[in-house]
């Protein structure tokens, strides 16, 4: 069942912010970018962040004749906390949402950072569903026994970390949740001191998009945080290998929070697989190349 947010904006093009109800029982938030008529683009958002991480655009979406649904992972904004969470339990909860709002053919699938696993996921467990696949600055599987052995030691520290001493993580987030919603301004600046500088020139030019976004991806306490790192943490439970949808990877040469080393290996284990790297870009660049990617998919898509 489809209903529509407390806090949605009807007005034509905006974001409209929507809640489905899962079959489980469980509601799923989701913001909707563009004209429902249009073929989709699915989104999914990265680590600690939400749906609202996206550009409007309105008018970009109008003259691709395209729509955007961002999904928020389960304890992200108006989404239920779901302990269980896994990237298949959320690849099924992304089929669901397509059904409920009555899109049945393929849809192009879009994931920033570990939103680029969850967006793996999607296609290989549903092959059917996917036509084309964009990886924006993407993440590897933490718990896939393979690609584990490509990380680099602060990756595999912090899986170790995530792992041991949940406890400590789950402190951490708690704590991070209450800075986001009591202090956001000064949070964001906070992050963005700590940035690399190309990370942080794109995080101050879009500074509220991506602290509203923020706010909204601690919320619960921070709870569906700390699920999600559980989840990539966790063995994948898919084959990349199974994703057979021409697939893109965005990267940028100066990305600070993954390096592009990885990129390739990546790329070799997918069938389709396009590299696309941008010199001296960072982790955010899908904010500054957002009309060449949805150019680019739309392009993809059936007509």
């Amino acid at each position: 069942m489809l209903a529509p947010s407390c806090a949605s904006d009807k007005t034509p093009g905006h974001p409209e912010p929507l809640v489905v109800h899962l079959p489980d029982g469980r509601r799923l938030g989701l913001t909707r970018y563009g004209d429902p008529s249009h073929p989709v683009a699915v989104f999914h958002h990265g680590f600690g962040s939400s749906s609202l991480e996206l550009p409007p655009a309105p008018a970009l979406l109008a003259s691709l004749g395209l729509q955007v649904v961002a999904l928020d992972r389960p304890g992200v904004g108006h989404s239920d906390v779901y302990r269980r969470l896994s990237f298949p339990s959320f690849a099924a909860d992304t089929v669901a949402v397509l059904d409920a709002l009555g899109i049945a053919g393929p849809v192009g699938v879009l994931g920033w950072s570990v939103g680029g696993v969850h967006a793996l996921a999607l296609a290989a467990l549903y092959p059917e569903r996917v036509a084309a696949v964009h990886l924006l600055s993407t993440c590897l599987p933490l718990g896939e026994r393979a690609a584990y052995r490509h990380l680099s030691r602060v990756w595999k520290g912090l899986r170790w970390g995530q792992l041991s001493f949940p406890w400590l993580n789950r402190t951490t987030f708690l704590w991070l949740s209450r800075q986001w919603a009591r202090h956001p301004d000064r949070t964001i600046g906070w992050f963005i001191r700590l940035m690399h500088p190309a990370e942080a020139r794109v995080t101050q030019a879009f500074r509220a998009l991506l602290r509203d976004a923020a706010v909204q991806g601690f919320a619960h306490a921070g709870r569906g945080v700390y699920d999600d790192a559980q989840a990539w943490c966790r063995p994948p439970g898919f084959r990349m290998e199974a994703v057979r949808a021409p697939t893109t990877l965005w990267h940028g040469t100066a990305d600070g929070v993954w390096a592009p080393d990885n990129i390739p290996y990546l790329a070799s284990r997918l069938a389709r697989a396009r590299l696309h790297p941008l010199p001296g870009q960072g982790h955010m660049l899908y904010l500054e190349n957002w009309a060449k990617i949805l150019t680019q998919l739309r392009a993809e898509l059936p007509l």
